[in-house]
């Protein structure tokens, strides 16, 4: 609760959330995570992977469109390159 930085309400509210949500049991005075909470950090692990991954790119590409578009001499907010512009 401390390290988390929550205070006891706050961390009631969200346990029952998880435990409503099928991602946590309650057994005696432990929280056991489930199958079903086990796919679901599974899951996420993999789309924050994958959304990290699409970020890289478009910061790739827009450094490219970048060097691109000052080899024209135009800026990326002028008309003309907006214009221009195919994404």
């Amino acid at each position: 609760m401390f390290g988390a930085n929550l205070s006891f309400k706050l961390l009631e509210k969200y346990l029952g959330l998880v435990v409503d949500a099928g991602f946590v049991c309650v057994k005696g005075s432990q929280f056991i995570l489930t199958e079903h909470g086990e796919e679901f950090l599974r899951q996420y692990k993999e789309h924050k992977e994958h959304y990290v991954g699409a970020r890289k790119m478009l910061e790739t590409l827009d450094c490219e469109r970048e060097k691109l578009d000052s080899m024209c001499g135009t800026s990326l907010t002028s008309p003309l390159s907006r214009s221009m512009r195919i994404l």
